[in-house]
């Protein structure tokens, strides 16, 4: 079995697949990820080149567990979470009345239901935060996603790092799926940028392909193929190209450096951080 990071899945896929195909993998049985969202392009190059789908899982430190996954058995749908855990009952809530949403596919805060043999007791003297988590009989994971028919979940974003351009809230894993499928791009972090008129606009920060160089006309090139695949909202308004993303040492995308920088905010503690700044 293999339980890897979707930044280790992504560095392998830009290496190509060739790479893959030196080494002898026919013992392995089962991929999984974890870490942050695992977007389809990879999901569906994982079994190109393994044979095997990689099945994205959702925990946090606080569930002490996997809680919604795509485990074995069943149908993968690449680019979802896939459903609560068995034992696991969770759901989405109204982001005001935190009360669980009934329509399908629309999104809102993911909400477990609280007794879970793992779950988290307390915050190390922190009792109000501890308790500010949970809400009407639910526990809120501080992420957003929505559910579709057949109870499979779609993530959207750390709810601190959903961006509001023009009033419209534009999730930033979509527009990271969306930025991995075009050719030139190895990863991609996106974040809301201060803008005067649409109080917050999308920039990218992108690192390239081997061999791909960066310039004005690929920069328009990413933008447009963004606006295609999903709207004139998602489409970054601003493009960085970097040689780097901050990541923690468990290869996770630390989004927040990237928005403080921005912003002209404090960093804050920087120590998991893969490598210095």
């Amino acid at each position: 079995m293999w339980y890897s990071a979707p930044t280790a899945i992504r560095a392998l896929m830009k290496e190509g697949n060739e790479v893959v195909k030196k080494f002898d993998l026919s013992s392995l049985r089962h991929l999984a990820s974890v870490g942050e969202p695992l977007n389809a392009e990879a999901v569906i190059w994982s079994k190109e080149v393994f044979g095997l789908y990689f099945h994205d899982t959702f925990w946090q430190t606080e569930t002490g567990c996997i809680v919604v996954s795509n485990y074995p058995g069943m149908k993968i749908k690449p680019g979802s979470m896939g459903k609560p855990f068995p034992g696991i009952e969770a759901t989405v809530v109204d982001l005001k009345t935190h009360e669980p949403i009934t329509k399908k596919g629309i999104v809102g805060m993911i909400a477990l239901r609280p007794g879970w043999p793992s779950m988290v007791r307390a915050y190390w003297n922190n009792e109000t935060t501890y308790k500010s988590k949970f809400s009407k009989g639910w526990y809120h994971c501080g992420d957003r996603a929505s559910i579709d028919e057949e109870g499979y979940f779609w993530f959207v974003g750390r709810d601190d790092d959903v961006i509001n351009t023009g009033g419209h809230l534009v999730g930033p894993f979509e527009i990271e799926s969306a930025l991995l499928e075009h050719p030139a791009v190895a990863e991609s972090a996106v974040v809301g940028k201060p803008d005067p008129v649409n109080m917050e606009v999308v920039k990218a920060f992108i690192t390239l392909k081997p061999g791909i160089e960066a310039g004005k006309m690929l920069e328009l090139d990413i933008m447009n193929f963004v606006r295609k695949k999903l709207s004139a909202l998602a489409m970054p308004q601003e493009i960085e190209f970097v040689d780097s993303l901050p990541k923690t040492r468990s290869g996770k995308i630390m989004r927040r450096v990237l928005r403080a920088q921005e912003w002209g905010e404090e960093i804050g503690d920087i120590s998991t951080l893969e490598n210095d700044m």
